[in-house]
Parts: C-alpha cells; sequence; structure tokens
C-alpha cells in the first residue's frame, strides 16, 4: 500500500472502521483469526495506528483537523499555508507523515494493494 493511502486511511477513519472489523471478526473466532490473511491484516492496522496516534497526539489540534479536512474532504493544504500553521510547518508535518508510513512494516499482501 502506497504510504499516501496509508496516510488517507488513517485520517478518513477507513483504518477505524477495517480495524474495528478485525477486532469484531477475531471475536467471532473465540480470540484468534481463522485464516493468516485477516491476522496479518489486523497487525498491520494496528501498527499504523499505533504509530499515527503518537504522533498526532503531540500536534496541535488544529494541525489534525486540517489533515482530517485535507483527506476526508479534499480540501488543499494550500488553503492552510500561513493560515492554520506557517508553511513549513505544515510542510514538516507532511513530510514526517510519510516517514512514519513508509516505515510501517507491511505484510507482503498489502504491499500489492495501491
Amino acid at each position: 500500500m502506497k504510504q499516501r493511502n496509508i496516510i488517507r486511511h488513517y485520517f478518513t477513519g477507513y483504518g477505524k472502521w477495517s480495524l474495528d472489523g478485525l477486532e469484531n471478526l477475531k471475536e467471532e473466532g473465540q480470540g484468534s483469526f481463522k485464516d493468516r490473511y485477516a491476522e496479518e491484516n489486523y497487525n498491520f492496522w494496528i501498527e499504523v495506528h499505533r504509530v499515527f496516534d503518537a504522533y498526532t497526539a503531540t500536534l496541535p489540534p488544529e494541525i489534525v483537523n486540517m489533515e482530517r479536512e485535507h483527506y476526508r474532504e479534499r480540501i488543499p493544504f494550500g488553503q492552510s499555508y500561513n493560515v492554520v500553521a506557517p508553511t513549513a510547518v505544515i510542510q514538516e508535518v507532511n513530510n514526517e507523515l510519510n516517514r512514519l508510513a513508509k516505515s510501517i512494516e507491511q505484510p507482503e499482501r498489502i504491499k500489492q494493494v495501491s
């Protein structure tokens, strides 16, 4: 999965939705998954949320909201430059999000998804 898609899924809530569904699937299997792909997917989304939750907790709420609006409603970052935060700060946050997304280990099956 591309870095941008990981970030987009996190900020749009798709990652949380996937994680919730996988947790329900795990509960149906009495605490374990019936196939390894579901378990790999579950572990991947757990790691995504662990990494991004830790980073976004250090950011001001205005920047987190800007990221959510960008990915949910496709509002260009350019509209937030020097309004929400200085341009350099927004670019630095985006670079760090990309770096974090790249650092997350992806199972082979997830790497194939665009």
